[in-house]
């Protein structure tokens, strides 16, 4: 999984100094990214994933943007691997805590199936994992569409199981 990997990367491994060469993009596009989507992890500390097939010539790179406790964020790009420079800092449709769909460039905990062009999301509500929120959006050929979320508000101590969408989950269905 994925994001077992930048888990990994994150929080066990010791930070690496930014090497330019060493990464899909440039210093610049990350930098730029990092300050529109107000991160805090200092670009000498990013971890960059390597690049994942979105289709249509474009690459979807993900970028270490906050972490915390027991979750992180990152932003994803999509990327023309011939104009790099040129990068482009995606935003997604999130549930805030009202929910109202609202507009974000940070993912929790993100993992993408480039099978089915799909992006998911998850954020444990506690440390315990026992609640929480999933996303999932689908590849449009130019953006992520959000297609569901769920939330588990309960946190009733039965561990937060991503792939168990059942009745103790509150759904926000959308149009996929």
């Amino acid at each position: 999984m994925r994001a077992a990997a930048l888990i990994l990367a994150m929080l066990v491994l010791p930070a690496v100094a930014y090497a330019e060469d060493k990464t899909f993009l440039p210093r610049a596009v990350i930098a730029a990214g990092l300050k529109q989507a107000d991160c805090d992890v200092p670009i000498e500390e990013v971890t960059e994933l390597d690049p994942d097939d979105l289709g249509g010539g474009l690459k979807l790179i993900q970028v270490s943007c906050w972490r915390a406790a027991y979750n992180f964020g990152s932003i994803l790009f999509a990327v023309d691997p011939n104009a790099r420079e040129q990068a482009r800092l995606l935003q997604f449709d999130i549930v805030g805590e009202n929910g109202m769909l609202a507009k974000s460039y940070s993912i929790d905990l993100p993992d993408f199936d480039a099978k089915k062009k799909t992006l998911s999301s998850y954020h444990k509500a506690r440390g315990v994992g026992d609640c929480g929120t999933i996303g999932e959006w689908r590849w449009t050929g130019h953006d992520f569409k959000l297609t569901g979320f769920w939330d588990k508000e309960k946190c009733d101590g039965e561990l937060f199981d991503v792939d168990a969408r059942d009745a103790k989950w509150r759904v926000y269905p959308f149009r996929k």
